[in-house]
């Protein structure tokens, strides 16, 4: 009877955080490798159930639920860190192509945080996120057409900047 003595009576929200946020955090941190990548995946999860509170306190585990939310809060966060990693080693390659020679991601970044506003969203969902045209323009409520523009005008600019950087370089 004594391995029971851990287990704790949820009565509120509030407990069961206080209860197992830590023990949470500190076990997805070795899945995850990033205290903080599991604390705010741990968080979202809290602020889920604080949500859907009615329903989840029923459950026979909530604590179980909460786990499983956190987990696949870090597997998207996973997934997308690794399309956005292809991506930019994707334009990378272009800028490369282009006889540009980048090192990190930093300056693909300052290179896409030169562009306007609606450019830089559809590009980054575009080719980092990797929607298509329609989710884009669903995401950003215009139309497929101006999509398109956004994509085509983002990219020409892009290729002016690396231009511009070719011409410093020699």
């Amino acid at each position: 009877m004594s391995e029971f003595t851990d287990a704790v009576v949820v009565e509120d929200l509030e407990t069961l955080f206080r209860a197992h946020y830590g023990r949470l955090v500190r076990a997805l941190t070795l899945v995850s490798g990033s205290q903080e990548a599991a604390a705010d995946a741990v968080q979202e999860a809290f602020v889920k159930a604080h949500l859907h509170w009615r329903r989840v306190q029923r459950y026979d585990d909530p604590v179980g639920w909460i786990r499983r939310v956190a987990i696949n809060k870090l597997r998207d966060e996973n997934r997308r860190q690794g399309r956005k990693n292809k991506a930019v080693e994707r334009l990378q390659g272009e800028m490369r192509s282009d006889g540009v020679e980048w090192s990190d991601g930093a300056d693909a970044g300052a290179l896409l945080a030169g562009l306007p506003k609606q450019q830089r969203f559809a590009m980054a969902l575009f080719y980092v996120e990797g929607l298509s045209v329609a989710e884009v323009a669903n995401t950003l409520d215009i139309s497929e057409g101006a999509v398109r523009f956004h994509l085509h005008q983002g990219r020409t600019r892009l290729r002016g900047q690396v231009a511009d950087q070719k011409e410093i370089l020699e």
